[in-house]
């Protein structure tokens, strides 16, 4: 048995990625009011959340999944010596049952990239991305929304050459906890991104969108006990589309763009009229189970769909969507052998993938504890 723990924490930690955690840019910040006075260490974010019952404060570092050594937070950019590339959170509440208010920011750091700022020379620079977050839970939680917006501007000059990208992203959730027991949740995601590029050589100018998305994520949850394990059936429809005909893209998160190279670099894919913009619509049955003990709590959530996906043309436009199978497993473990501290265990794995034969599957997972404090 040790053996076999000792070689699932190993994979785990080389297959670690950050798609969860408060820490990072996403919308994970609805849980910043109804997290208690904690520190959590995890392979991909260290952090804590300290406050009394009017304030509350959070402070933490999350990697930022594009791989690099030691959890993400260091990036290898040439061979010779490491980027120090974390996202960087911090946020400060005001707290009370009829209505709280929170405010977070975010600073996404790139790897080195060089920048000439209208010298002969270029400087080794680190490209950032920022992302202030609004946080809102009222009717004693019931409701919860988390509204984060990543802002990215990437700028240099040359001689008489000025260049610019400027990306920006939504990616806010809505939470309602009904109270019913037949229909205990409903969330909501809303998705928005774009980005463009604006050119000046000597006074000509030129200004390109890149590309531009919306997307959404509406879930509901059903609710049954079965003994003492809960069965919450769950239904997810998402959306994510390119807006117009104009690029092949789905879904636009500002922040990845810090960690490509400035200007030339940054991944464009755009035409000045594709005959077909891209889609992918995922109709998705679930099935939430949860079962709890003195120790152990256990969470797991195996999901099978209907994947649709329109990819971009810039040629045809008759060319066909492809239809697929959707299928994942998610599970989350806590175990807790003293009162304060957790241990926390976190898997996800789906084919998620754009393709007829499902040969696109991801896997990702983390793994942690957490320190329960007291209240101050």
């Amino acid at each position: 048995m040790k053996k076999i723990f000792l070689t699932t924490i190993t994979l785990l930690s080389m297959a670690s990625a950050s798609v969860f955690g408060m820490y990072g840019v996403d919308t994970d910040w609805i849980f910043f009011f109804t997290h208690g006075n904690q520190f959590r260490a995890r392979l991909d974010q260290l952090g804590f959340t300290l406050g009394n019952d009017t304030i509350k404060g959070t402070f933490g570092f999350d990697n930022t999944g594009f791989g690099g050594a030691y959890g993400g937070l260091l990036l290898d950019n040439d061979g010779t010596h490491y980027s120090f590339v974390p996202s960087i959170s911090m946020g400060l509440a005001y707290t009370s049952s009829l209505i709280s208010v929170g405010v977070g920011y975010n600073a996404t750091i790139g790897g080195h990239t060089q920048k000439f700022n209208g010298k002969l020379e270029p400087k080794t620079v680190n490209k950032s991305a920022h992302t202030p977050v609004l946080v809102l839970n009222a009717m004693d939680n019931a409701f919860r929304m988390a509204i984060p917006i990543q802002v990215v501007n990437l700028t240099d000059k040359f001689g008489d050459l000025k260049g610019s990208v400027t990306a920006v992203s939504l990616e806010a959730q809505f939470r309602y906890y009904t109270g019913l027991d037949f229909l205990p949740q409903i969330r909501l995601y809303l998705r928005y991104g774009n980005y463009d590029y604006e050119f000046n050589d000597g006074g000509t100018k030129e200004k390109v969108k890149f590309a531009e998305t919306f997307g959404f994520d509406f879930r509901l949850w059903f609710g049954s006990m079965v003994e003492e394990v809960a069965i919450n059936p769950i239904i997810k429809i998402q959306y994510n589309g390119a807006l117009g005909k104009q690029h092949n893209q789905t879904r636009i998160q500002a922040a990845d763009l810090v960690h490509y190279a400035a200007l030339g670099g940054v991944p464009t894919t755009w035409s000045e009229s594709w005959a077909k913009g891209a889609w992918d619509l995922k109709i998705i049955p679930a099935l939430g189970i949860t079962a709890n003990s003195d120790i152990v709590s256990l969470y797991v959530e195996p999901s099978l769909g209907l994947q649709i996906t329109q990819k971009g043309s810039v040629t045809d436009n008759k060319v066909k969507e492809l239809y697929s199978l959707y299928y994942g497993a998610y599970a989350e473990i806590y175990i807790t052998p003293l009162k304060n501290l957790e241990w926390y265990f976190e898997v996800d794995l789906n084919n998620g993938g754009t393709t007829a034969d499902q040969s696109t599957i991801t896997f990702a997972s983390t793994t942690g504890i957490t320190w329960y404090l007291p209240a101050l």
